[in-house]
């Protein structure tokens, strides 16, 4: 501690009134990026269901990748406010550096992250690979894996971060592996229910859904 407070004076000596502040901005940010990511990735998950029959129109897949930018930034602000815990847990409450759910925490949006790019790099170039034709209609078992894993991981892993930082019942009393256990369990549950979802998707495309190739606004009214 003593090189800490050599080089950052300022925040090795802050006063109980400013870590409080300091919290409270970090939760604030924290749970911005968590509505921006689970808000963003649940809004994906619920087009992709309703149109797994329909013809993905180009308007449709801007529309993801509009959102996906969101869901991007919503991780970036978790990485960013985790970080700031870890600096101020370190520097005013070292004893929470202890809790369990920091580690797990960090784990799942590391997994996260690199789900993030996954699908970056083969999920949206699959979706724009299928403007014009039914979302789902004949595409490969190895292809409707990878896209159910994604589905899966994105799901359990924006759900259990969320019920983590909700559950301060938690602290110090769930060991990292029962966390990372139950959020494997999830993501196998998620992963079998996409798939049925998928294989519902995937049923001989008929004409009467050519009529289901509308414009955004269409595809979200109820």
């Amino acid at each position: 501690m003593s090189e800490i407070s050599t080089l950052l004076p300022g925040l090795a000596v802050m006063d109980e009134a400013s870590v409080s502040y300091v919290r409270t901005a970090l939760r604030i940010v924290h749970f911005i990026g968590l509505v921006l990511g689970m808000g963003g990735a649940v809004f994906v998950e619920m087009l992709l269901h309703r149109s797994r029959r329909r013809i993905l129109s180009g308007e449709f897949f801007e529309t993801i990748v509009f959102t996906s930018r969101f869901v991007g930034l919503g991780l970036v602000l978790l990485w960013l406010s985790g970080l700031g815990f870890l600096a101020l847990y370190f520097l005013a409450e070292p004893a929470k550096l202890a809790n369990p759910k920091i580690l797990a925490k960090m784990t799942i949006v590391g997994l996260l992250t690199v789900n993030g790019v996954f699908v970056h790099r083969f999920v949206i170039p699959f979706l724009k690979s299928r403007i014009g034709q039914p979302l789902l209609d004949g595409i490969a078992s190895r292809t409707v894996n990878i896209l159910a894993a994604c589905a899966a991981v994105s799901v359990a892993s924006w759900t259990v971060p969320m019920v983590l930082g909700a559950a301060p019942q938690l602290n110090f009393m769930v060991r990292y592996e029962l966390i990372l256990a139950g959020h494997a369990l999830l993501m196998f549950f998620a992963f079998l229910g996409i798939k049925v979802v998928i294989a519902d998707g995937k049923r001989p495309f008929h004409e009467k859904d050519i009529g289901d190739a509308r414009s955004v606004s269409d595809l979200t009214a109820d």
